[in-house]
């Protein structure tokens, strides 16, 4: 049963009443700069500047004992006695939401900002469209192996409510704010956040805000959730604009066992959008994001099923599928037949270089693409050269620089910007 919308009242108004109240004293207490303005300085772009309110001996010795707390903490876990450190920083956190006086991005910012000219690694985020409800997530700045811990800020009449929540990386989160409609269960509060490793994991959380507007429910979190595992990138995105988002996600996927691809090259992704229901989030539809790769994935597989009319069509000459058949290029006399080892130097290649491990031999292929109609398809397909088996035979590992050099490569693969996120 959907409940009904309560009308024009937001939940955070009480923070404008809040903050009429503090305007007089404010006029009478300076706020104190983190930066040293002693010294003159050229004017340049700079980060939101820290500040801290009236209460900032109390702040900086928070800080100073969180900061002890997080290096003698044991394991990566948020509980018992590693949970003060936490629980320290939240408390500061409130704490400034409070001097504020009202949400937002900008008080967002100066809290992060604030936060980090302490020593500390956390990052407040809000939902730019609904700044009712804002999240301070908080990381041990000493051990990256480390638990997160979410705090949860909103609030109920006059009293600024906090409640944490264990998240599993707490990189890059990215919370959104929505009314549901379900009896019960008003709103739901959904975070995507990443991990470190390689590829760095994806993680959602889904909370439902109690009746009385108290609490918040834990619904969904890393292993009762979305599956969005493999590394990629995720995103809420309301696609039919009914004000309650969806999830997509692209993660990388693993490809037929016929195929293996080097370690710089563009993996097959699949295209995942989950949307809501009472329950939680669900699977609504899944795809391969097409590319040329995944296009001449989907040709090979064809042949190796023995459905030839099919793989024609993705051919811009059909009439070349009998040569494709003539190398055996379906067999599947071994796992790996095909290596991607190269492509066009871009993001986006339009041509690869295939090693074909086939049953008279290894050839390379330069296979050229064309999107028609919509759709990727093979236009073309040269041999630069043959190699010998053993030449070959951990063709994965080995330096590809001479093969790129033949295939007309004019400059070197850029090497790979450094990953965001970590300590800040």
């Amino acid at each position: 049963m959907m409940a009904a919308r309560p009308r024009a009242k937001r939940v955070g108004a009480a923070f404008v009443a809040a903050a009429a109240s503090r305007a007089a004293h404010a006029l009478l207490v300076p706020v104190i700069l983190i930066a040293s303005l002693a010294v003159a300085r050229p004017a340049r772009a700079q980060r939101p500047q820290a500040w801290l309110p009236p209460s900032a001996d109390s702040l900086q010795h928070w800080a100073s004992e969180a900061k002890v707390r997080f290096q003698e903490a044991q394991g990566d876990t948020i509980g018992g006695p590693n949970y003060r450190a936490y629980d320290l920083v939240g408390q500061m956190g409130r704490r400034l939401l409070r001097a504020y006086g009202r949400t937002g991005v900008i008080p967002a910012r100066g809290i992060t900002a604030t936060l980090d000219s302490l020593g500390l690694s956390a990052e407040m985020v809000v939902d730019p469209t609904f700044s009712d409800f804002m999240l301070l997530m908080v990381r041990n700045p000493y051990k990256r192996s480390a638990y997160a811990l979410g705090f949860i800020y909103w609030k109920h009449g006059d009293d600024l409510r906090m409640q944490g929540a264990q998240f599993y990386g707490g990189l890059k989160p990215n919370m959104r704010v929505w009314w549901t409609g379900f009896a019960g269960q008003p709103y739901s509060l959904g975070v995507l956040d990443h991990g470190y490793g390689s590829p760095p994991a994806i993680n959602m959380t889904l909370f439902r805000l109690s009746p009385d507007g108290t609490f918040w429910n834990l619904v969904q979190y890393r292993d009762n959730g979305p599956d969005l595992s493999g590394g990629g990138e995720a995103s809420w995105v309301d696609i039919n604009s009914d004000n309650r988002p969806e999830l997509v996600a692209w993660v990388h996927a693993k490809n037929d066992t016929l195929f293996a691809e080097c370690v710089d090259c563009s993996p097959i992704i699949h295209e995942l959008t989950y949307v809501e229901s009472a329950a939680g989030f669900h699977l609504y539809d899944l795809r391969v994001l097409p590319s040329p790769y995944s296009t001449f994935t989907l040709f090979i597989r064809l042949l190796a099923d023995g459905n030839r009319a099919a793989a024609a069509r993705l051919l811009k000459d059909p009439a070349r599928l009998e040569e494709a058949v003539a190398g055996n290029w379906g067999s599947r006399h071994r796992a790996r037949a095909w290596v991607l080892e190269y492509g066009e130097e871009t993001p986006w290649p339009r041509w690869l270089e295939f090693l074909h491990h086939g049953t008279k031999g290894d050839t390379r292929y330069i296979v050229r693409f064309e999107l028609l109609d919509g759709r990727w398809i093979i236009s073309d397909w040269v041999v630069p050269h043959r190699v010998d088996r053993g030449a070959a035979a951990d063709s994965t590992k080995r330096d590809s620089t001479a093969s790129r050099a033949k295939a007309g490569a004019k400059t070197a693969r850029p090497a790979k910007p450094p990953a965001r996120g970590g300590h800040r």
